[in-house]
């Protein structure tokens, strides 16, 4: 089965999302890593970020993923990346979201938390934010 197929299996099961449960579907997709690769997981993952069909609830988990990711300091592709959380989760100050998003940008640029960067005024994050309006 292609990666894009399972991440979407462990997407639509809301069954996952019961907090009593010892993994959930951010856990269920990093599972997938060893069997199809840390790139092909994060294509599908961007696909998801992607997608404006999608469940707010499907683009945290994509978030949630990408934290992960950033912490294990794996490979990403950090612009697009961030231009595409920004654009999906539209970080409200003070929520969830917002402090997920902004935790995700420190540390990929190497900020502090309470740093005066904006990613929107990166260049090359503008440049990704301008390719995501043209295809939406």
């Amino acid at each position: 089965m292609n990666t894009e197929r399972e991440i979407d299996r462990v997407l639509v099961d809301d069954s996952l999302d019961d907090d009593s449960r010892e993994e959930g579907k951010c856990e269920l997709i990093e599972a997938l890593i060893p069997e199809h690769g840390w790139e092909d997981v994060q294509q599908a993952m961007i696909a998801v970020l992607e997608d404006e069909n999608r469940r707010q609830a499907d683009y945290m988990t994509a978030a949630q993923l990408f934290w992960g990711a950033a912490l294990d300091r794996r490979s990403l592709q950090v612009s697009k990346v961030i231009a595409l959380l920004y654009h999906r989760l539209q970080p409200d100050p003070g929520s969830d979201e917002s402090n997920l998003a902004w935790s995700i940008v420190c540390k990929l640029k190497g900020v502090d938390y309470l740093s005066e960067y904006n990613p929107l005024d990166d260049p090359e994050v503008e440049a990704e934010m301008r390719r995501i309006r043209k295809i939406q």
